[in-house]
């Protein structure tokens, strides 16, 4: 760790570097709430979208651009993710964001509560069916993130809710969120089986933005 807090990013090893990648997201989130980019970002506009584009400056400029976090990423065929972690070139992981709960949508187009989970555009699923969680040449990543922006109720009602909309989607019981911690902002991980075999494991990060 050098003095100003950052990491010495380019000497780590993949695995490593994306362990360091999430501890300082982990570390850092906490005090997004009260940041200008948080506040300046989202004065007119409070959608999933702004609050991504607000999370992905903010992290940019708290890594002094070690990584880079672009919004609506590129993935499998004409899929595209919320957010995508870039070390200098190489795309090393990507993030889904949702809202909690989920905005009902448009009066001709509804949208699923248990979208965080299953369902058309649904966070989790489409990591499951292989269309989020690749690098720029549809390389999976074996380790990838939700966040979740929440508007109403706490980290343990949404623990419970989210393991229930895995349970109604007749998943296995092995996919269910685990919690890491729950301070100012809450950290878990599940880990899931993806359609060509593989596992993914998800880092869940929480914050309350209301």
């Amino acid at each position: 760790m050098r003095a100003d807090g950052l990491h010495e990013f380019k000497v780590l090893e993949p695995n490593n570097l994306v362990g360091d990648l999430v501890a300082l997201i982990q570390t850092e989130l906490a005090s997004f709430t009260k940041s200008d980019e948080f506040v300046n970002i989202l004065e007119k506009k409070k959608n999933e979208n702004q609050h991504s584009l607000s999370f992905c400056v903010f992290m940019t400029n708290k890594c002094k651009s070690k990584f880079y976090f672009a919004r609506e990423n590129a993935q499998k065929g004409s899929s595209v993710i919320d957010i995508g972690v870039y070390h200098g070139a190489d795309l090393i992981f990507t993030i889904e964001a949702k809202l909690l709960p989920t905005p009902k949508g448009r009066s001709d187009q509804k949208r699923d509560e248990h979208e965080y989970v299953y369902g058309k555009g649904a966070g989790i699923q489409r990591f499951k069916d292989g269309n989020h969680g690749t690098d720029n040449l549809d390389n999976f990543l074996k380790e990838n993130a939700m966040i979740g922006f929440l508007k109403g109720d706490d980290f343990d009602f949404w623990l419970q809710k989210v393991n229930q909309w895995i349970r109604d989607a007749n998943w296995s019981e092995s996919e269910l969120l685990e919690k890491i911690e729950f301070q100012s902002t809450g950290k878990l991980k599940s880990k899931h089986s993806r359609s060509n075999n593989s596992d993914v494991l998800l880092h869940h990060f929480w914050i309350k933005v209301a």
